[in-house]
């Protein structure tokens, strides 16, 4: 891979993290953005290769910023990976059935997990662009392509958008050399799959048939592979990451 400049947002954690990481050894520039502080040097991150921003992705204001800064400083932005993402649950650790879950998280999580997809996609569509080249990666979920055994209504629903979202832009602007792609993970080990508890997940790698949880750093690989310059003809896909709990 060519130098590229990527975003990754999540990047504080998990697999925004790992995500961040493989970019980096594939040759890549990084701009890692989370609304919680990223120290570049307790992760073990150059600052060399790696810029990091502290923000709200839904904040409008602050993507526009962001984007200013990041052209300022580096250039265009060629990679951007949707990592971003809540998941509510309650003080139990289960997340609100169908005639629980009220038009504030429902706001919320679309708002968050979807339309900032979209916003994203579009401040930096137009870069890529006049490059004539674009990698645009999403994370979706198990629960917006199946059954979810623990995500709730509004998960469910704005990561099946996502995959909507990704074959619209995938469509309109693969002529333009850019291709839009989703992965898919199912039960991963990361702080978001904790919040339902150590009982849970373990009942859920039960009914995997590699019986076990997938790692953030399974799923980077993934995403880094959309990324390359020689996915270019994977456009409009997803990539499922469950370990075989669905199988398309």
């Amino acid at each position: 891979m060519t130098q590229r400049i990527a975003l990754v947002t999540g990047a504080a954690k998990g697999i925004g993290l790992a995500t961040s990481q493989k970019l980096i050894a594939a040759g890549c520039k990084v701009v890692m953005v989370d609304r919680l502080p990223l120290d570049l040097g307790k992760l073990g991150i150059s600052s060399a290769n790696a810029l990091a921003f502290s923000g709200d992705v839904s904040d409008t204001a602050f993507l526009s910023r962001l984007k200013e800064q990041i052209e300022a400083r580096l250039g265009t932005v060629s990679i951007l990976v949707n990592n971003a993402g809540i998941s509510p649950k309650r003080s139990d650790g289960r997340s609100s059935g169908i005639l629980e879950v009220t038009l504030d998280e429902w706001s919320k999580v679309l708002l968050i997990n979807l339309t900032t997809v979209m916003q994203l996609s579009q401040l930096f569509l137009p870069g890529m662009q006049a490059q004539k080249f674009g990698r645009i990666v999403s994370l979706s979920s198990l629960a917006g392509r199946s059954k979810s055994i623990v995500a709730g209504p509004s998960y469910m629903a704005s990561k099946a958008g996502v995959l909507g979202l990704m074959r619209a832009i995938a469509s309109e602007m693969g002529p333009h050399g850019i291709t839009a792609n989703c992965v898919a993970p199912g039960r991963i080990l990361t702080d978001m799959a904790m919040q339902a508890g150590e009982e849970v997940n373990r009942r859920y790698a039960e009914q995997i048939p590699v019986r076990r949880l997938g790692t953030a750093e399974e799923v980077a690989d993934a995403i880094t592979f959309l990324c390359a310059e020689s996915s270019g003809f994977i456009n409009g896909a997803t990539i499922d990451i469950n370990g075989g709990f669905f199988m398309s």
